[in-house]
């Protein structure tokens, strides 16, 4: 009976473990209303793709300082054109780059760091979706650990109300804990983070 005990003790510290995390995910998430870093020159921008809102986001931030933008993560067969199109904003003078090898976050965040060091950049500007960001920033943090990563949380237009309200976005938070979850416990043993 005590091995019976020992295995209940443990999945009820697993559940308070899990409950727990989740807490502090979400406590994580950004709000609408919290202030965002100013941009200044010199800065970078990285945008992964995932929504136009995120690509007008960034070009929207490129048009107020001389900075630089890597859009990372597209389709191969997008164009620019098509992804200004897409994001109802006229093409930049300069400083866009767009990285078509990404194939997920840990790819972005590789990506970032070529685009990053081959630029000379120390603070990025992380533009993603809200639920995305605390993935996104472990990741990047982890894979730019020298560099200041700021986030620029991207939400949704409609401003529909409390994200717990709404059952698509408790299903995308639930997702993201869950990939959180496994790229945090991939960090801390040493593995390359797939995800």
């Amino acid at each position: 009976m005590t091995g019976m005990r020992v295995l209940c003790w443990l999945v009820l510290a697993m559940a308070a473990g899990g409950v727990a995390g989740l807490a502090l995910f979400i406590y994580a998430l950004p709000s609408p209303n919290q202030p965002l870093s100013e941009v200044r020159a010199g800065d970078g921008i990285v945008v992964p793709t995932g929504g136009y809102a995120r690509v007008a986001t960034g070009l929207d931030l490129l048009a107020m300082a001389d900075v630089k933008l890597l859009i990372t993560g597209v389709y191969p067969e997008t164009t620019l054109e098509s992804l200004l199109a897409g994001a109802q904003r006229p093409a930049p003078a300069c400083c866009l780059e767009l990285d078509y090898s990404a194939g997920n976050t840990a790819g972005n965040a590789a990506a970032a760091v070529a685009w990053a060091e081959a630029n000379g950049l120390d603070r990025i500007h992380l533009v993603t979706s809200w639920y995305h960001m605390p993935r996104s920033r472990l990741l990047f943090q982890s894979a730019l650990p020298s560099a200041a990563i700021l986030p620029h949380p991207v939400f949704p237009a409609d401003g529909a109300g409390p994200w717990w309200l709404n059952a698509r976005n408790i299903r995308l938070v639930l997702a993201e804990y869950a990939k959180f979850l496994w790229a945090w416990t991939r960090l801390q043993i040493g593995g390359e983070v797939s995800a």
